[in-house]
């Protein structure tokens, strides 16, 4: 830095000269002043980049931080407004659950539990209305669909609209913070049964995303280059790394080696590729590209018929590629019924041409249900998100639902998912058996022990075994159910199912089958509907129970509300470790952001006890300067001949 004062009586120089020594020293000294001035008022030794290009990058990067932290911070604070508001709520929660299960403990008589009945109806209102709790704009049981009410009684239910994906927010430069409570979760808003299961296992196309396919080794397509070599030419490297559907790898394979041609195979689940000479399909370096694509060949040969690349199902998945190229039946439709929603029809599904058009019938009709592919990617799974409503998927006449793997009642169900998860009992107290009757039209009487059935195909062949034919039993080709039909004849009798053991059960109720008509069919109701398992549900079960003096059914969701209590309590400790834990991390942070700020401010701040002397220490060399300028302007000619 030049220095304060600066030397400007030289003898043997010109007056022009020392005039423009003298002005230099002032514009010096003006200009030192100056940037002193600058600093003392803005508190600043670096105030702007040429100050010290270095210093102020380091500078930069301290404020980009600071500005980074600080939003952390805000995002810290929105996230725990929503939790602690959560942390309340589930509190609220346990409270009312708590006392829903003490008055279903209680020892009333049929007066009470009508009494208590009403209390229960006030307690399901008040969860409802702590379900819809908004905090900062946001309900917080809402996921990510936080804007709307998450919970609307209808009819006889409580319908949830939220999301099943939770809201985050970014905490720190590698961490993202989940904020939000499952509110499908926690309360049990949506049915824990899923359906779903069969493989609707897509064809592939050249259309088909190669992301949209589990490879033939079931990881993935892992995108590098694979060579080509028959024996005779120069071996052929191809590039796929940028490669993203079927097609542009069939092309590549086609343009880049002319000899051999590539397709989809006739299975529809993989690669082919033919050609006149013997070739080889290996990998460049340790790439996984050829094995992924399941066409990777070492022993040479004029065709590879490709692996099974299992394509996994997506929105944009033609109908017509489902079930390996088969298709499904679209003309019948779906048979789809929420018992507390009235007016419902089948389901037309004729015009669909993609999976994504299938699941928009579903999610835009006044079903109160969720559709949506499932993870694994190979099926559909449905939710009922209305509590205390039961949902049934069945047929319309055709195999619609059958196809689509989504029909509830079926040969593969397991009997101890009937009613609500109660089962069927085909054993009951002490073992017994439970042991029906089937009375065919002819008066005959066929008496069948169905305790070793563990699913619904089970009992058709017990029964299709025990009548000998003369009563065939079947599925519900409408709706769902087990449908009987009576082949014998004369007719004499009514065709009727009963039960006849003493295992304490009603086993033929418990089918949906214990009916007495004079036709040549009893068509089963169905006792496997999904309702979801959750507090609401349980509340309205337990409402309707008291009504009816229920006492067994009281017992049973007494159970279960203890089971929502504890589930509660869990979520509650889990929120209140969220809460505490997003406390320490947001003090952790605000010292971080004072320990950079400090770094800034050595870095960028000045030293006021020393910026005020080397002000002072300017001023009087300026001061100093402008004495001698006028000591040597008012010198003469004169001043020299003397």
């Amino acid at each position: 830095m030049p220095s304060a004062l600066r030397p400007s009586n030289y003898s043997r120089i010109s007056m022009n000269m020392q005039s423009n020594l003298i002005l230099n020293n002032i514009r010096g000294n003006s200009n030192d002043l100056l940037q002193a001035q600058d600093r003392l008022t803005s508190g600043y030794r670096i105030g702007r980049p040429s100050d010290s290009p270095g210093e102020a990058t380091t500078i930069m990067n301290l404020d980009n931080k600071i500005e980074r932290f600080d939003q952390f911070i805000k995002n810290m604070a929105f996230a725990n407004d929503i939790i602690s508001s959560t942390d309340h709520a589930i509190g609220q929660s346990v409270n009312l659950i708590s006392e829903a299960a003490a008055l279903a403990l209680e020892d009333a008589d049929d007066a009470g539990l009508e009494a208590n009945s009403v209390i229960i109806d006030s307690i399901l209102d008040q969860l409802v209305s702590v379900g819809n709790t908004q905090t900062r704009g946001q309900f917080i049981f809402g996921g990510q669909n936080g804007t709307v009410d998450p919970f609307e009684p209808v009819g006889n239910g409580v319908l949830y609209h939220g999301s099943r994906s939770e809201m985050k927010t970014q905490v720190s430069f590698e961490n993202d913070l989940l904020f939000t409570t499952d509110g499908s979760e926690l309360f049990g808003a949506t049915s824990s049964q899923v359906i779903g299961i069969a493989d609707l296992n897509p064809d592939i196309t050249t259309d088909t995303l190669l992301s949209d396919l589990d490879g033939a080794l079931n990881e993935g397509i892992r995108l590098s280059s694979i060579v080509i070599n028959d024996g005779a030419n120069p071996a052929t490297t191809i590039d796929l790394s940028g490669a993203v559907t079927i097609g542009d790898v069939v092309q590549k394979i086609n343009t880049e080696a002319p000899l051999l041609s590539a397709f989809v195979n006739a299975a529809g689940n993989g690669i082919q590729i033919t050609g006149g000479v013997n070739f080889t399909i290996s990998e460049v370096g340790n790439g996984f590209t050829a094995r992924d694509l399941g066409i990777e060949v070492t022993g040479g040969g004029p065709t590879v018929i490709g692996q099974d690349v299992d394509a996994r199902l997506s929105l944009t998945t033609p109908v017509t590629a489902l079930a390996g190229g088969a298709g499904i039946d679209t003309a019948s439709g779906l048979l789809i019924t929420n018992s507390a929603i009235s007016g419902t029809g089948p389901l037309d599904i004729s015009t669909a041409n993609t999976l994504e058009d299938i699941i928009n019938v579903m999610n835009t009709s006044s079903l109160s249900i969720r559709a949506e592919i499932n993870a694994s990617g190979d099926g559909i799974n449905v939710y009922n998100l209305l509590s205390g409503s039961e949902l049934s998927i069945g047929e319309n006449g055709g195999t619609t639902a059958t196809d689509l793997g989504i029909r509830s009642f079926v040969g593969t169900t397991n009997l101890s998912e009937f009613n609500n998860g109660k089962g069927v009992h085909v054993t009951g107290q002490d073992g017994k058996a439970g042991v029906i009757r089937v009375t065919d039209r002819t008066g005959a009487v066929h008496d069948i022990d169905l305790s070793t059935a563990t699913t619904v195909q089970d009992v058709l062949n017990l029964i299709n075994a025990g009548t000998g034919g003369a009563v065939t039993a079947a599925l519900n080709s409408t709706g769902n159910g087990i449908l009987l039909t009576n082949t014998a004849g004369p007719v004499t009798s009514n065709l009727s199912v009963a039960t006849i053991s003493t295992n304490g059960y009603d086993v033929a109720a418990e089918l949906g089958i214990a009916q007495s008509v004079s036709a040549n069919t009893i068509n089963g109701t169905d006792t496997n509907q999904i309702e979801p398992e959750g507090v609401f549900s349980h509340l309205i079960a337990l409402r309707d129970a008291m009504l009816a003096a229920d006492r067994v059914e009281i017992a049973r969701i007494t159970k279960k509300l203890k089971e929502d209590e504890t589930r509660f309590i869990k979520f509650h400790g889990e929120v209140g470790a969220q809460h505490k834990a997003l406390e320490d991390r947001e003090i952790r942070m605000q010292d971080n952001i004072i320990a950079l700020q400090e770094l800034r401010s050595d870095i960028r701040d000045i030293d006021f006890a020393e910026a005020v002397t080397r002000y002072q220490n300017i001023f009087t060399a300026l001061q100093a300067n402008m004495s001698s300028a006028g000591q040597i302007n008012s010198t003469t000619l004169l001043d020299f001949l003397r």
